[in-house]
């Protein structure tokens, strides 16, 4: 019988589910009565343990589709029917990855794979999927909105969470469970990762998502993942029965997969109140530093006892504690697992009385976090024939699907943009108002809808044409899918109801304080329910609330938006954007100093985070600029926290932390301060892959070579872009000192025509024993900066080696003094 263990937990759930907004599952009782007795367990299945934002944002005929697909392979492959329910139930029927937006595409998938796996067996089936998928998709950084699998299938590109979204939805269509993992956070550079693993002959294996290897548990992240302090898998049934259970967050279950990949150590930690008691339920955060802010790795609770624990990796963390309904107590301990497996947390009072100094605020406050070494727990290697066929392979995939991205248009973008003459103008405004993927993937019917109905106030805001289009008429708000709300908007409100709202903005959020509810544990923060699915369900999250509240506003003409730095709602009122909600008035002055010569960049060095709720949330400063050493911010009242990290080459960090209060109309002045690092804390202790360039005559010559018995400094050049540029002046500016090395130096460039380049051409005449090679910058910068964990997109790429294929120092990119810290490095670590 279909899913006979399971059958009774999902019938109950079903009705569960249901009891909790009957007039949105009356509807869907009646289309579930006209399926088969299976088909209609597998949508039952499916909705029972889906956010709520799914049921408001996508009709029924959409799981309707997952369902019978799903069944169909349980009821024609036997492989599929022997799998146990947990596993076919959350990782092959299941519709829902991650966060990406639902689009049926199983069946599609399917037909294209079915045939390519079918004499296969069921490794090699594994890998010819992602062959596949490497065929139709490739990386490109895009935003933070997750395309839907099919989407990425028509764009033919997508970031490594749209990758590893398709790639599961691909596999899921032929019948192999398949997940999404993710590295929410590296703990040794600002970055994060996922990728896809897959149920096989009883256990896991991984890949990159669209990069197959020549052999399963291989990729490129295999010496990053080594050093990962939380690998996680999420699903979105409640059954929490597995090991390697991290918690529940919201209708999420995470799950802690980091012993596939790196060696793990079990932790406790303790949380006590200021009387040494244990405080039970409280939410403990374990974190790392991740774009110049700490950044949760896992979220649990306390036991009775004031206890939890979690397996990790071998360096440090951050753990912070949250206790209490509404007076908060916070708390907070750092712990190098290297060395330790316990630690304590004692928790505080967030709100001191009235006189009292709480020591930890205003003060600059240090901590080193390490990361953890790189060792990998997979060494199997594939053959050199294996390598050289996937090669091939892979070439041969790289042109077929160039020529697919090249094909591919949005037709609905076209025919929007050409429907009026008359209101050509218009129509190219609000594209240009859209991103880039936006535009991929639009809709012309929701292009349309939007156009229309905010056309009908452009008179009013003929003056400020610009916050018109931006803010009127500009159908996205945050992250959400792109559809039709205003008319639906526009229904609901009488005339009157609709003058109150434009007379008083603030009245639409009492509206939806009064008219929304919400339901934490069914949500999923990560998703949004849509304006016209929030007025349905008449059930959202805060964060969805917020995009409905922008949404009314602009569909009454107003102009809104949720502030670019602090999330804030907004409106237009005369010349600026006022807050909606008093607690985000920005009547404070903060004013931070710097020397001049410093180079501070967000998120890369430095962020500031404001308090709510005991937790701290990062703004988003990335637009606002320095000016003569000086940053001003208008900021509300609260609580802040602003952290500086110099990330060391080995990927550890040294933080600086201050925390302070603004009170009401306050002015504060502080300056900054960035740890400074030992030139021992820079190096790298680092084996490199080897690699193949040119020599002048044309002659392959390997790195080890090259590389063996001295000290050397290899350089990848970029012509005349101004970071190689600038590396090059700054050894023009120490020409005494590098006169030693000359000898030890390696240019490598795409041609001999790079050469002729003004700045390059005058390093090599003033240092003619300057070794010159050649590579096409293909793969071997990929290959090595992936191994030294710099970014190796930003060239020029340096590294220094002290011995054969041995790595001491790493760098990419534009870096003020690299000319000097190379000097110090040469003159400092000795040959071996």
């Amino acid at each position: 019988m279909f899913l006979q263990q399971n059958r009774q937990r999902i019938e109950k759930e079903y009705i569960i589910r249901k009891e909790e907004i009957p007039r949105v599952f009356s509807k869907i009782d009646d289309k579930i009565a006209a399926c088969t007795q299976e088909v209609a367990l597998a949508v039952k299945y499916l909705y029972a343990f889906m956010p709520c934002s799914d049921i408001g944002n996508y009709p029924f005929e959409y799981f309707f589709d997952y369902a019978c697909h799903g069944y169909r392979l349980y009821e024609e492959y036997s492989e599929v029917r022997s799998l146990p329910e947990d596993i076919f139930l959350n990782y092959v029927l299941f519709h829902r990855v991650n966060e990406e937006e639902i689009r049926p595409c199983r069946s599609l998938f399917y037909e294209s794979l079915k045939d390519r796996i079918k004499d296969l067996d069921k490794k090699e089936a594994l890998l010819e999927v992602n062959h596949w998928c490497a065929k139709e998709v490739t990386y490109q950084s895009t935003d933070a909105r997750t395309l839907s699998a099919l989407g990425v299938y028509q764009r033919g590109i997508g970031r490594c969470g749209e990758e590893s979204t398709f790639m599961v939805n691909a596999l899921r269509s032929v019948g192999i469970p398949s997940r999404q993992v993710y590295a929410p956070y590296w703990a040794h550079c600002d970055d994060n990762h996922a990728w896809v693993e897959m149920w096989c002959d009883g256990t896991w294996y991984f890949t990159g998502a669209c990069e197959p290897q020549p052999i399963l548990n291989q990729g490129w992240f295999l010496n990053a993942s080594s050093r990962a302090m939380m690998i996680h898998s999420r699903k979105f049934d409640s059954a929490q029965d597995e090991i390697n259970l991290i918690g529940k967050k919201q209708t999420v279950t995470v799950l802690n997969e980091l012993d596939r990949y790196a060696v793990v150590k079990r932790i406790t930690v303790e949380v006590r109140d200021e009387a040494h008691r244990p405080v039970s339920d409280a939410q403990v955060f374990f974190e790392v530093v991740n774009y110049a802010q700490f950044v949760p790795i896992a979220e649990t609770r306390t036991d009775n006892e004031g206890k939890t624990q979690l397996f990790t990796g071998l360096g440090s963390l951050r753990i912070y504690v949250v206790s209490g309904e509404h007076e908060k107590r916070l708390g907070e301990a750092y712990i190098d697992v290297r060395r330790e497996e316990h630690c304590t947390v004692v928790i505080s009072d967030k709100k001191r009385s009235s006189g009292v100094e709480d020591s930890s605020k205003n003060i600059w406050v240090s901590h080193d976090l390490s990361a953890p070494r790189d060792m990998p727990v997979h060494t199997e290697v594939p053959s050199i024939e294996r390598i050289r066929e996937n090669d091939i392979r892979l070439t041969h995939a790289a042109k077929l699907r160039q020529e697919k991205i090249n094909r591919f248009s949005n037709p609905d973008r076209e025919t929007f943009l050409s429907a009026d003459p008359k209101t050509k103008d218009q129509r190219e405004k609000m594209l240009g108002c859209l991103t880039i993927k936006d535009q991929a993937d639009c809709s012309r019917k929701v292009l349309e809808e939007h156009l229309q109905y905010a056309l009908s106030y452009q008179e009013s805001w003929e003056q400020n044409s610009e916050i018109f289009m931006s803010y009127v008429v500009n159908p996205r708000v945050e992250n959400e899918v792109l559809t039709t709300w205003r008319k639906e908007i526009s229904e609901k409100f009488s005339d009157t109801e609709k003058k109150c709202f434009q007379n008083d903005p603030e009245k639409i959020w009492e509206w939806i304080d009064e008219n929304i509810s919400s339901d934490p544990k069914r949500e999923y923060d990560n998703l949004i329910t849509v304006p016209a699915a929030c007025m349905r369900l008449q059930t959202a999250s805060t964060r969805s609330k917020k995009v409905l509240f922008v949404a009314i506003a602009r569909t009454f003409g107003l102009a809104a938006r949720l502030n670019p730095a602090t999330d804030a709602m907004e409106y237009w009122r005369e010349d600026r954007f006022v807050p909606v909600l008093k607690e985000d008035v920005c009547d404070c002055i903060l004013t931070l100093c710097s020397d001049p010569d410093d180079s501070w960049i967000y998120h890369q060095n430095w962020s500031i985070s404001r308090e709510q709720d005991g937790i701290f949330y990062s703004l988003n400063l990335s637009d606002h600029e320095w000016k003569e050493g000086q940053l001003r911010l208008n900021l509300a009242v609260g609580t802040y926290q602003i952290l500086t990290a110099a990330r060391l080459p080995n990927g550890s960090v040294l933080t600086n932390k201050f925390e302070f209060d603004l009170d009401r109309n306050q002015k504060k002045q502080i300056p900054l301060k960035m740890r400074q690092a030992n030139l021992a804390d820079m190096l790298l202790d680092i084996d490199m892959p080897d690699f193949f360039v040119e020599d002048q005559d044309g002659e392959k010559i390997s790195g080890s070579k090259i590389s063996d018995g001295h000290k050397y400094i290899f350089f990848w050049l970029e012509g005349n872009r101004e970071p190689t540029v600038h590396i090059l002046n700054e050894i023009l500016e120490n020409q005494e000192e590098y006169e030693e090395y000359q000898e030890r130096m390696i240019f490598i460039v795409r041609s001999k025509e790079v050469l002729e380049n003004q700045n390059i051409f005058e390093v090599l005449h003033r240092f003619p024993k300057i070794q010159v090679c050649y590579d096409d910058f293909a793969k071997n910068i990929e290959m090595l900066g992936r191994r030294m964990y710099v970014d190796f997109e930003k060239l020029p790429l340096i590294f220094i080696t002290d011995q054969r294929l041995h790595c001491v120092y790493a760098q990419s990119g534009y870096n003020v003094g690299t000319g000097d810290m190379l000097l110090r490095i040469m003159e400092t670590v000795r040959e071996i």
